[in-house]
């Protein structure tokens, strides 16, 4: 294992026995691992959440495959889209391919364009 998913890993086994309440390393392991038939899912489940600000609603599917997940995601303009996580990116139907949610959502709604302005704006006006 190379990258960031050894030194985090290492990182996080270095503290866990401090913080008995974490998961173990093969939980952690295994969910930062692309291979890991839980990892799309989670990280397609993850952004979306992050970016409920921003969303009517999203639900994501039950697992689809090892390789990809898939959700329907209702956008604040009210159309529905699907949007699929894989190793290439996030995906919509029509194989427009992202490599970021946030991304993705700015090149197809308006809304959440401004809705993520109005966020940023009120974010740094809190730290004034």
């Amino acid at each position: 294992m190379s990258g960031p998913a050894c030194w985090m890993t290492k990182l996080f086994n270095h503290i866990s026995p401090k913080h008995p309440g974490w998961r173990n390393d093969r939980q952690v392991t295994a969910n930062m691992d692309p291979s890991s038939s839980s990892f799309y899912h989670d990280e397609l489940s993850r952004v979306l959440s992050e970016q409920s600000f921003g969303l009517t609603r999203y639900e994501v599917a039950g697992q689809s495959s090892a390789h990809e997940a898939t959700a329907t995601v209702t956008l604040l303009e009210g159309t529905n889209i699907k949007v699929s996580l894989n190793i290439r990116g996030y995906q919509l139907d029509d194989g427009q391919t992202h490599e970021s949610i946030e991304a993705l959502l700015q090149s197809i709604s308006p809304t959440y364009v401004q809705k993520r302005q109005e966020l940023i704006i009120a974010k740094l006006q809190s730290l004034q």
